[in-house]
């Protein structure tokens, strides 16, 4: 996967340069230090982890990750990521990918890709008609909501365009049951190489999830978030099955939260109903404390 040129003041061109991994030996990446956050975004992560996975398997292609958040990522420090081929079998291919930084594992995953492609098929989707009837080009933008509920001023756009269902749903304090859906798309038309769109979506399967748990507990304003571990799974092919440059539906609750530790499960849904993708995370939702008087 070769991200094109393309302005480096475009949001998204700049996260199709940070998904082009450069070689760094066999089945090992590099990718470029990332500026401009306090933290690494886990997405990202295993954004490019999927990418350097599929970067050794280009006959199949990617229908499931499942990864660990082993320590936050550090901006301005380059990544390593070091493929481990655990199998290549005659339809599947098995790949445990290390994601290091400062001599240290920040991310491990485990990733399996297919060529197969026929075979027994069901989809008994649970009722979404009337969220996939929503018009994504007349619901607010999600930095709009978010700087509404705050108060501070919208941030510079991201890569990924959303969209949120029933905003006015969408403060901290809803009422159980912990549920989002927004929608969401590239902010921008993509190639057609099926990594490209495969390895966005896992980018975007970290968008949303925390703030979905945090509904109940007063939102993450005062809280300090983090995923522990995350799971995807690709139900259909890229850019054949669905293209990340057009609407998705990502609807997303909790179900149950204990120790601090929330479980939010996601589907990711094309414009007719039809499941796309389905995500599992757990994650940490610490109280921010208060800062030490002065004095």
């Amino acid at each position: 996967m070769h991200a094109p040129e393309r302005d480096d003041a475009d949001p998204l061109a700049r996260l199709l340069a940070r998904l082009d991994l450069a070689p760094a030996g066999p089945d090992r990446f590099a990718a470029r230090a990332v500026t401009g956050m306090r933290r690494l975004f886990g997405g990202l992560v295993a954004a490019q982890a999927a990418t350097a996975a599929m970067r050794t398997a280009p006959d199949a292609r990617l229908h499931s990750l499942h990864g660990y958040f082993l320590r936050p990522g550090k901006p301005g420090v380059p990544l390593r990521f070091e493929v481990t081929r655990l199998r290549d079998g005659i339809s599947f291919a098995s790949r445990r990918v290390v994601v290091g930084q400062d001599g240290g594992a920040i991310f491990e995953a485990l990733a399996s890709l297919t060529d197969r492609e026929a075979g027994v098929a069901h989809d008994h989707e649970p009722p979404a008609a009337e969220l996939v009837a929503t018009d994504p080009a007349a619901l607010p933008d999600w930095e709009s909501v978010r700087s509404a509920e705050t108060g501070e001023s919208p941030r510079a756009p991201d890569a990924i365009e959303v969209r949120v269902l029933r905003p006015e749903e969408d403060r901290p304090g809803a009422m159980p049951p912990a549920r989002r859906a927004v929608w969401m798309r590239a902010r921008g038309p993509l190639p057609p190489d099926p990594e490209i769109h495969a390895a966005l979506l896992v980018y975007a399967s970290d968008r949303t999830l925390l703030r979905t748990a945090a509904r109940l507990h007063g939102g993450l304003r005062d809280r300090l978030p983090a995923s522990l571990d995350h799971a995807v799974w690709l139900h259909r092919a890229p850019a054949r099955g669905f293209r990340f440059d057009d609407w998705i539906l990502y609807a997303s609750e909790s179900p149950i939260a204990t120790g601090g530790r929330a479980l939010v499960q996601g589907r990711m849904l094309a414009r007719d109903g039809a499941r796309i993708a389905t995500v599992v995370q757990e994650g940490l939702l610490r109280t921010r404390k208060p800062a030490p008087p002065r004095g």
